[in-house]
């Protein structure tokens, strides 16, 4: 082998040597670049925040993990894609405008920017900015986004609850004030500016003192962190502008606004509250139709009074005035009169006591109480007691109508007839009573007699419900005898009351207190019964075609149930209807004239006979006979005592015979006495008569006897 061929090879093994180390280095610096860009990858993938390249046209050519896991796709599958197939349209344009600005300024351009993916709303903070490849001379935008969704959210809510506490604020009605340990004011909201007639710049150079009553004392004893004085409750006076009172409801309490103690005061204006308070306690004390004190202010007044007593002697008068008739104004002109008439009354109660000292009320009803405190003697009351007569015996007009309305009145006296005002009204309405029993219109005072006579009353009422339960009530029959004929065809029934020691007592004496204490319906109903059944027997005797009497009360007319009560006694008694004959009073039927009517016409269609007893006592209106299903009509006792003698007594007696035939309505004369009236009554056409000259009331066995000589004629002898 030559030099020359050696040195070939030489250089070739070196030249080998120098490409196996370049292939190692090659392979080294391989090695060094893929640990480079895995290292860059890996810190890339662990940031949290999107990292991502794309090109011109807005292709994606690298996205990092975090970028991937926000977008919801793999590295593969956001390759290549634009933000148009990953965001919204409207999101997509944004960002797509937002590139071309980065691209066009070719510097880090920040934003905060709204994004989503799997339908939901994100919020990106991000940046973009232009990168250069040296080694290819390509341009890439480089961006990243940092979620900011939870912080713009948290953001969010802070801003609405700020709004929304705001709004609160300046809308509410209610008072809000901050206020600084000094007392003075570092914030109000319109509404306090509004209610105390402040501008908010004046308000916020004043402290608490200025404006509240208690608030500035109340403050110091709030103590934070205590639960007992964290916060407090009361009522205070706001001071406003022109020195404007406003009763308030305050809360307050100590609370921290950043490293600073403040109290914060809510108050609420309670002016509405305060005036229905008093509405309301003026309407608990006084009559809402007067607006007169009530029964229940009396009390309070009267402890006014009364209260020091014992150091200053002195009289204190207690009238109770009662209208007389004022059921009958009620009955006939209606409630709205009834009411007109007891504001009148009480104007001209004052218009009479306003030269003294007087407190007037209205006790309830047709009831007004006086009190007149100071008085020197018994004597001024009488002289009261007259200026309130003489003011009401003038006439009221109400509703068109002039009314005569009378009073009657009790007095008492405290001390001496009472101390409390129970005692007071007890002896003054025993004295009431007692003007009424002495015709009305008029006053009386208080005696201690009168709570005897009241106890008596009481026993009597004690006493005739026993005599109900015990059956001690007996009915005697008055005859009424036909004048043309001389028989007996029919009779009254009337009770009597026969006691335990046989003594017979007279309605007189127990019908007014059973009127007023609602025991006439019980023994108005026993009445009924016994009176029918007494003379079915009479008719199964073979007396004839006999009918009985019976007096109805004003209270049993105004039961609802009379008509069937009636109904039921006939159906256990048998008596036929017609043999019942009902005799009312004018005053009951005038009462009520268009519900009598209904009544009786109930009545006459079962074919029970109407009378109409005492006639021409009354006041009613003649017009009304046509009207009433009426059968009979009785001449009061009254103008046949006299008949013989007295022109006038004969003159009305014919008038109402002659009236009552021209209605084809009988007539009954009562309180026949001698064989002159009963004489003159028959040569006058009267078709009936009754009276002691024919029988005077009697039991039922003294009854038979007459009835078995029915045939002797009562005609007296000419």
């Amino acid at each position: 082998m030559s030099v020359r061929s050696n040195q070939h090879t030489v250089e070739l093994e070196k030249l080998r040597l120098q490409i196996a180390q370049l292939e190692r280095q090659n392979q080294e610096l391989s090695k060094q670049i893929r640990v480079n860009e895995s290292l860059y990858l890996n810190i890339l993938d662990a940031l949290p925040i999107n990292i991502f390249l794309e090109d011109r046209e807005g292709h994606t050519i690298y996205a990092n993990k975090q970028a991937c896991v926000s977008n919801g796709k793999s590295l593969k599958e956001l390759i290549g894609v634009t933000i148009f197939d990953v965001f919204p349209r409207e999101i997509a344009e944004l960002n797509r405008a937002y590139d071309l600005e980065v691209w066009e300024k070719r510097q880090l351009i920040t934003k905060e920017f709204p994004s989503g993916y799997k339908g939901e709303e994100h919020h990106m903070f991000t940046g973009k900015t232009i990168i250069h490849i040296d080694e290819s001379g390509e341009d890439f935008l480089l961006g990243f986004g940092l979620e900011i969704t939870d912080r713009v959210r948290a953001e969010n809510r802070l801003k609405e609850s700020e709004e929304k506490f705001r709004s609160l604020i300046e809308e509410a009605a209610d008072s809000f004030f901050l206020i600084g340990t000094d007392g003075k004011f570092t914030e109000v909201n319109p509404s306090a500016c509004e209610v105390l007639n402040y501008s908010k710049s004046e308000l916020l150079e004043l402290s608490t003192e200025h404006v509240f009553s208690k608030l500035p004392k109340k403050m110091k004893h709030l103590k934070m962190g205590s639960k007992q004085l964290a916060s407090m409750n009361f009522e205070d006076l706001m001071i406003g502008k022109d020195h404007l009172a406003i009763p308030v409801d305050i809360n307050i309490r100590l609370i921290n606004i950043g490293n600073k103690q403040m109290y914060f005061a809510l108050c609420r204006d309670i002016r509405d509250k305060k005036r229905a308070e008093a509405q309301i306690k003026h309407m608990a004390f006084h009559d809402a139709l007067t607006n007169l004190p009530n029964r229940w202010a009396i009390h309070s007044i009267l402890d006014e009074y009364t209260s020091g007593i014992n150091h200053i002697p002195t009289l204190l008068g207690f009238i109770l005035l009662d209208l007389d008739y004022f059921k009958v104004v009620n009955d006939s002109l209606g409630h709205e009169a009834g009411d007109l008439l007891l504001k009148e009354v009480s104007k001209r109660l004052q218009t009479a006591t306003d030269y003294r000292e007087v407190k007037l009320a209205r006790f309830g009803g047709d009831e007004f109480i006086i009190l007149v405190p100071y008085l020197k003697s018994k004597e001024e009351m009488i002289f009261i007691c007259d200026k309130i007569m003489e003011e009401m015996s003038n006439p009221i007009n109400i509703q068109g109508q002039k009314l005569n309305i009378s009073s009657s009145m009790g007095i008492s006296f405290f001390p001496q007839d009472g101390t409390d005002l129970n005692s007071l009204i007890k002896n003054a309405d025993l004295a009431m009573y007692g003007s009424k029993n002495q015709g009305r219109n008029c006053y009386s005072f208080y005696h201690p007699n009168m709570r005897n006579r009241a106890n008596q009353r009481m026993d009597l009422e004690i006493l005739l419900r026993k005599a109900l339960d015990e059956n001690e009530f007996i009915l005697h029959y008055q005859p009424k005898v036909d004048l043309k004929t001389g028989k007996i065809y029919g009779m009254e029934a009337l009770i009597r009351w026969k006691n335990k020691l046989n003594q017979i007592i007279l309605p007189d004496s127990f019908i007014p207190i059973a009127e007023e204490t609602g025991l006439i319906i019980p023994i108005g109903e026993w009445v009924m019964w016994e009176a029918c059944k007494q003379c079915k027997e009479w008719k199964d005797a073979g007396f004839g075609d006999l009918s009985i009497s019976v007096n109805l009360s004003p209270k049993q007319f105004q039961r609802q149930n009379l008509v069937e009560m009636i109904v039921s006694v006939l159906e256990e008694t048998g008596l036929p209807p017609h043999s019942l004959e009902l005799e009312l009073t004018e005053g009951m039927v005038m009462r009520n004239p268009e519900e009598a009517v209904i009544i009786l016409q109930k009545l006459k269609k079962l074919g029970i006979k109407i009378s109409i007893d005492d006639f021409g006592t009354g006041f009613s209106s003649l017009s009304y006979l046509k009207l009433f299903p009426i059968d009979t009509l009785k001449i009061d006792r009254s103008f046949i005592t006299t008949i013989e003698r007295d022109e006038t007594d004969a003159m009305i007696a014919i008038a109402i015979i002659s009236l009552a035939h021209s209605l084809n309505i009988n007539v009954v004369a009562e309180g026949v006495e001698n064989g002159e009236q009963y004489n003159f009554l028959m040569k006058n056409f009267c078709d009936f008569a009754q009276g002691y000259y024919i029988s005077q009331a009697v039991d039922q066995q003294e009854l038979n006897r007459l009835l078995v000589n029915n045939g002797e004629s009562f005609h007296p002898v000419v």
